[in-house]
């Protein structure tokens, strides 16, 4: 569900809209020329790896899959939906992660032999039956699978090779080289969400859902002074490792000001009194009325049990909403930079932002506003009372 933040300023949003796309232009040769250097870095640093994987031989009577990651918690979660469909037609298959920093997402597949850093997959590309690679595609459209089908060796490698060529005829916008910006506009034009194009470029229409290699248990949440039966409402300020800090050489374009937090909390409080407010993250400033403050203390399974429990997650599109996906919670989402229509998952109370929006195409968005203004006008325009008055009215009978 997309909630507007009152009647869209079609005159701001034409400017923006215009602006963005004439970016998007000259980033298309600035980017093929930039992955180009890349590949080439790229290549020289996986040699020594690559080399000596390639030496050794694979059983001929398994299949070899090799996957390779790119992006942050979000992207990789959506990622590891299509691996998992994957499996499903391959269950014995032997499986490769490329993306070492992403290990602990992958502890529940069994079918995982080795982690490599992302640059390895070098000369060992052809050694796999299939390589889904969200890296090579990610400095242009990221998201996009690179997928090739290398060996034709089985009947099951057939009908994938042939389910995926009908997929191509079916969904041919999804498989060009083009900007972020221009992709969007014809996934929207599609009705296609980006968990959607993750599968679709790697083979797979079966639009599963994310799964998180986590036993949830009441004891996470116990030492914080929750329980199952207690009610509480978490929330993120920040961005990953990239929280709302002061002096830090740049805030993340898509964080909310800490003033706008407090008094929606406030305004949350006054509502639903019965309910304890916990902030949750990685790094960020303490937002004062909050009554626990979970920054950094928590282990990635904790921080998931925590969310699990809760009544309601509010944030920005961050990782924390993917958790909040993945574990059932609903969640109220603040949308400035980055596209709801495409990012956005039905469920949650998408709220974007009227004047200026969908920047997060473009290079580096997440360090300036792309239109040079010292706060971007996107999130700036989205009101706490606004946001108190849309939880109101959609959740006072589910929280």
């Amino acid at each position: 569900m997309i909630v507007s933040y009152g009647p869209d300023n079609k005159q701001l949003l034409k400017e923006s809209d215009l602006h963005i796309s004439n970016l998007s232009r000259k980033l298309l040769r600035k980017k093929v020329r930039i992955s180009f250097r890349r590949s080439l870095k790229d290549f020289f640093k996986s040699l020594p790896g690559s080399l000596k994987f390639v030496l050794k031989k694979n059983n001929k009577t398994k299949i070899y899959i090799a996957l390779v990651l790119a992006g942050g918690m979000g992207d990789v979660l959506r990622q590891k939906d299509a691996f998992c469909a994957i499996l499903e037609v391959f269950p014995s298959a032997v499986v490769d992660v490329y993306g070492k920093t992403y290990k602990l997402f992958f502890k529940d597949i069994k079918n995982v032999r080795f982690f490599f850093n992302k640059y390895f997959i070098g000369f060992s590309r052809k050694r796999y039956d299939i390589v889904l690679d969200y890296f090579s595609s990610d400095n242009i459209t990221s998201g996009i699978c690179d997928l090739a089908v290398n060996s034709l060796r089985t009947d099951s490698l057939k009908s994938f090779k042939a389910d995926f060529e009908y997929l191509k005829t079916q969904y041919p916008y999804c498989f060009k080289f083009e900007t972020q910006y221009f992709f969007q506009k014809k996934a929207v034009e599609n009705k296609l969400k980006f968990n959607n194009v993750v599968k679709l470029t790697a083979g797979i229409k079966n639009f599963t859902k994310i799964a998180l290699p986590v036993n949830f248990k009441e004891q996470d949440i116990l030492k914080f002074g929750l329980s199952k039966q207690c009610k509480y409402i978490t929330f993120q300020h920040g961005w990953g490792n990239k929280g709302y800090i002061p002096n830090k050489m740049y805030m993340s374009t898509h964080l909310w000001a800490t003033k706008n937090w407090e008094e929606l909390l406030k305004e949350i409080k006054r509502m639903f009194p019965e309910y304890k407010i916990v902030q949750v993250g990685l790094a960020s400033v303490h937002v004062l009325c909050a009554d626990i403050n979970l920054v950094g203390k928590t282990s990635f399974d904790e921080l998931c049990s925590v969310i699990k429990y809760s009544s309601l997650h509010i944030d920005t599109d961050c990782g924390c909403v993917h958790i909040a996906r993945a574990v059932n919670t609903r969640c109220v989402v603040l949308f400035g930079p980055s596209n709801a229509e495409y990012v956005g998952y039905e469920d949650n109370i998408n709220i974007v932002a009227n004047s200026c929006r969908n920047c997060f195409v473009i290079e580096k968005w997440y360090e300036k506003c792309v239109r040079g203004f010292k706060d971007p006008i996107c999130m700036k325009s989205i009101l706490p009372n606004f946001v108190a008055n849309t939880i109101k009215e959609n959740l006072r009978d589910s929280i």
